[in-house]
């Protein structure tokens, strides 16, 4: 499930900009094509009129595009899985155009491997801002959907995962250390490294 919006503080429409003749978003999209282990992709969207653009032409893209609450990040990617019947999560944010499908595949065998319930990039980053993804079960975004969350728990979606001692974790890692390095898309200068 990727989640995005159009309504970015930092730099408007950004997913929306485009880089050759295709936005960020379709650049994002045709990347986790290339994943050999991701069994589908969903677009999950606020369901608000300023989302009507991007909920268009995601359509007319022909991929699935699931729509719900605004500000409950965290509900909306349990309506989305619950809706879709998915048990297991790759979380992805729509300003990572420059995901690496290899390595997701390489989180989602560490996954399946392990036995847990969450897996991500982040919990120790190593990898460069902007190649940050998170797989987690159902069950634990239930587990989440039933604590009572703070507002920013609920917008940014696995904080209680994270936090959590009844949330069995692990990360992975880059054989060394590229932390320092941004290719996410949060500000103008990131658009023109991209």
């Amino acid at each position: 499930i990727i989640q995005a919006r159009v309504g970015s503080k930092r730099l408007k429409k950004k997913i929306l900009r485009k880089i050759g003749k295709k936005t960020v978003i379709e650049i994002l999209l045709e990347r986790l094509k290339y994943s050999k282990k991701i069994n589908k992709i969903i677009i999950a969207i606020p369901n608000t009129k300023q989302n009507d653009s991007l909920f268009k032409k995601l359509k007319k893209l022909n991929y699935e595009v699931f729509r719900g609450d605004e500000n409950n990040v965290l509900k909306r990617y349990y309506d989305c899985a619950k809706k879709f019947k998915i048990n297991n999560i790759i979380r992805i944010t729509s300003d990572c155009p420059l995901i690496d499908p290899e390595l997701i595949d390489n989180g989602i065998n560490l996954f399946k491997k392990n036995n847990i319930d969450y897996l991500s990039n982040v919990l120790t980053p190593s990898f460069p801002d902007g190649l940050d993804f998170e797989i987690f079960s159902f069950k634990a975004l239930k587990k989440s959907m039933d604590e009572y969350l703070s507002k920013s728990e609920k917008e940014h979606v696995t904080q209680y995962m994270i936090r959590s001692n009844k949330i069995k974790k692990l990360n992975l890692n880059s054989k060394e250390n590229f932390s320092n390095l941004r290719l996410t898309l949060d500000y103008e200068v990131d658009f023109l490294v991209i």
